[in-house]
């Protein structure tokens, strides 16, 4: 394993490169893009004629080759992007003359035939793989399930080097459509479903001693991760509605959802905003090899249960390195390992003195401590209430947690996060749905106003004043704990 340094205490987490650093991004594309394309283009055009042994097949593979080598050498990294119709290259577009366009349009269709979004070439890639890669991608795309079917052909080809996304052309549609409420609320509600059924799906997997399905997991994240770019209020709020009965799949699901708040408000970019989402997924897998006797235990474990309690997470360590692909999982390993340590030492398992813990491991370590605070468990028959909880993680900042990432959780949920039941001056009561995005304003989010067990109308905004300089129309005397039940029947998880 890798030994992810942090540098200096004031900079825990690495957010991207300044000017002078996407300036030579932009310059590299500028370089090796057009060659890149052409090269792919070339190569797989080869390969419907000649086959694999061919010269000409093998001297297109080569120059290919060359300007991937030559272009990670400058960037570290090579990725090929579909954006509506335009191709982009390591998170820049590219851009050539029309009479060279031809190539591009090319690779943009082939892309979207297969439902490909994104095309990643691994460092360890080579040319017989990247070969073989050609000749599945470039194949003739199947009418149903394209990228399934792509999927299919790579994995029985043994191509691991190489890392397809697959085209969600909802996030677009997303976008396209930020007012409309109850789309938004549908993908969400689909999203969360999708990710609690296949967190069934692991466990099923893990008692069956089957691999985890790591590509699935990419998927399910990359759609969250899309919503969040959206609007997280929705999600953020769905993660408030706890049940009890699926405790161990719903809390891996939130603490996904959460950490990726976390990450997209620090202003990673959403490869890696969706990577820490499949991290936070699978944080607590190893609790599927806990006996329930443990991890249901109304009061304090013994000494000999803690002991065993405190295995899960090299037990989740050991279920991921049963995955095909260690570069898929990297990440998650840190994690599984680490959520339980310490930002400034203690916790399990114990941390080498010299050991500085994963970025990743930093947001959802505070992502797992608020949603377990703020559930029901037998051994915690009163959940504290979710401002409480951040009151908690800002107590624990430079112990528990890492200070920036702490600091940027409780600006993301707000002082009353969503779900929070609260009172007003008025007499009213309702559901917190939605922060303020300025800081002045945190302590006053959007409200959805209850009558009964049914939410009125749309929501109001708590920082709204009648007229400029004038006292603001409602403000939170309180909040009560209770938000679940009154938010699942409220139904009320809205945004505009």
């Amino acid at each position: 394993m890798t030994d992810h340094r942090r540098g200096t205490p004031d900079a825990p987490v690495v957010l991207g490169g300044g000017p002078a650093d996407a300036k030579a991004g932009a310059d590299h594309v500028a370089r090796f893009g057009p060659e890149l394309v052409h090269g792919l283009f070339t190569a797989g055009r080869t390969l419907r004629i000649h086959t694999m042994d061919n010269r000409a097949t093998r001297a297109s593979l080569r120059r290919l080759m060359d300007t991937i080598d030559d272009f990670r050498a400058a960037e570290g990294r090579v990725t090929v992007t579909v954006a509506t119709d335009l191709l982009v290259v390591n998170d820049v577009r590219l851009m050539v003359e029309p009479q060279h366009m031809g190539p591009i349009l090319f690779l943009v269709d082939e892309m979207k035939k297969r439902r490909v979004e994104e095309i990643d070439f691994a460092p360890d890639v080579d040319i017989e793989e990247l070969g073989r890669f050609v000749q599945a991608f470039f194949s003739d795309p199947a009418e149903e399930d394209a990228f399934g079917a792509l999927s299919s052909r790579m994995a029985a080809a043994g191509i691991t080097s190489i890392r397809l996304t697959e085209w969600i052309e909802r996030a677009r549609h997303l976008r396209d459509t930020r007012t409309d409420k109850k789309h938004i609320r549908e993908e969400s509600n689909k999203a969360m479903s999708r990710a609690v059924l296949f967190m069934g799906e692991v466990m099923r997997a893990i008692e069956q001693k089957h691999p985890v399905q790591i590509r699935k997991a990419h998927r399910l994240t990359q759609q969250m991760a899309d919503i969040i770019k959206v609007d997280e209020s929705v999600l953020v709020g769905l993660t408030s509605i706890k049940d009890y009965d699926e405790y161990t799949f719903a809390h891996s699901v939130n603490v996904s959802v959460l950490s990726m708040v976390i990450a997209d408000h620090l202003g990673l970019p959403r490869e890696q905003v969706a990577e820490i989402g499949v991290a936070g997924l699978l944080h607590d897998i190893g609790k599927t090899h806990i006996p329930l006797s443990i991890l249901n235990k109304p009061g304090r474990l013994s000494p000999e249960e803690w002991d065993i309690m405190a295995r899960h997470p090299m037990l989740g360590v050991i279920e991921l390195t049963r995955v095909r692909s260690l570069r898929s999982i990297a990440a998650p390993l840190f994690v599984t390992l680490e959520h339980h340590v310490h930002f400034a030492g203690g916790g399990y398992p114990q941390k080498p003195g010299a050991w500085d813990l994963h970025p990743h491991t930093l947001i959802v370590s505070v992502a797992d401590v608020f949603d377990a605070m703020t559930t029901h468990r037998t051994y915690r028959t009163n959940p504290v209430t979710p401002e409480r909880a951040l009151r908690f993680i800002h107590a624990m900042s430079g112990k528990l947690f890492d200070p920036l990432v702490a600091r940027t959780f409780i600006h993301a949920m707000g002082v009353y996060p969503n779900g929070t039941v609260v009172e007003l001056d008025t007499g009213e009561t309702g559901v917190v749905v939605r922060q303020n995005r300025e800081v002045q304003y945190m302590h006053r989010p959007f409200v959805a106003l209850m009558n009964g067990a049914e939410a009125a109308g749309e929501p109001v905004n708590l920082a709204a004043r009648a007229r400029a300089h004038a006292h603001f129309e409602r403000t939170i005397v309180r909040s009560a704990s209770g938000a679940v039940p009154a938010a699942r029947r409220a139904g009320c998880f809205i945004t505009d």
